[in-house]
């Protein structure tokens, strides 16, 4: 009896210490009243996930400066055709202020005097630079701006992008990121469109007053057509563009819906 009465109260005390251990379990993971949990991901841009490349070669005709990045984590052959597109807008501008140049040379007029090279102040220039929307273990997004001056009447400007998976290793396309809009394009083309008409197919009231109806109605209309034309739903209207979890933004080249001083515009545009 005394034997049977010792194991009693043995598992009383030990179904006691599994309570309270239990209860203070529970205790330590509950969130406390008043307060929500936070899920953390990611930030979209992290800095040591990328180093900045420059070249500034020496040249007789040409001022370099450029700029590019390289991201530490990413694929040899992805960083590589970054480097190589930019080598190669370099060796193309490089070949256009060379002839450029020669033509300055050949059909000069008597007193011209002009040199066989470019002087420091005479030389022509070519930029690149990027903005980095996203870098991180999951997606690289950026946009690449390169230009400058090869001769003529003013100077170029040129966005492309680059847009990548780092876990599958391959290159975003722009319609993965609407999986659940079969007309995507229709979808862009039509945003797109509204944006750009309220930017620019429109006149200030000072404008307006200075022209006549007609003259008014003719540049918006011009406008419209240029703005129309250069957003029709096709995959290379949309080309150059970056992403984020719930945006995309579009980049349109110069002349592509509009004259040379409305620039390069953007739009932005929900992926939900």
């Amino acid at each position: 009896m005394k034997k049977n009465l010792t194991i009693i109260v043995f598992l009383i005390i030990a179904l006691v210490a599994i309570g309270l251990i239990f209860r203070n379990s529970k205790s330590n993971n509950e969130i406390p009243k008043g307060e929500e949990s936070v899920i953390t991901t990611e930030d979209a841009i992290v800095a040591e996930s990328f180093e900045t490349k420059v070249l500034n070669p020496d040249d007789l005709y040409v001022t370099f400066d450029v700029k590019y990045p390289s991201f530490i984590k990413a694929d040899d052959s992805f960083n590589t055709s970054i480097e190589n597109l930019v080598k190669t807008k370099m060796d193309e501008h490089l070949k256009a202020s060379q002839e450029y140049w020669q033509a300055r040379l050949d059909t000069q007029i008597k007193g011209d005097n002009i040199s066989k090279v470019p002087s420091k102040e005479d030389k022509l220039s070519f930029f690149s630079d990027f903005n980095i929307v996203q870098s991180n273990s999951i997606y690289i997004s950026f946009v690449l701006k390169y230009g400058g001056f090869s001769g003529g009447a003013h100077g170029y400007e040129t966005e492309t992008s680059f847009n990548y998976d780092m876990s599958l290793k391959k290159i975003v396309m722009l319609d993965s990121l609407f999986p659940n809009d079969s007309k995507y394009l229709t979808t862009i083309s039509n945003i797109s469109r509204e944006s750009l008409k309220k930017q620019f197919a429109t006149m200030s009231d000072e404008d307006k007053a200075n022209s006549t109806p007609e003259a008014v109605q003719e540049y918006i209309d011009n406008m419209v057509s240029m703005i129309e034309s250069g957003t029709e739903p096709k995959i290379e209207n949309f080309s150059v563009f970056t992403f984020t979890d719930d945006k995309v933004k579009i980049y349109f080249a110069e002349y592509q819906v509009g004259p040379y001083v409305i620039g390069m515009p953007e739009v932005e545009i929900n992926r939900k």
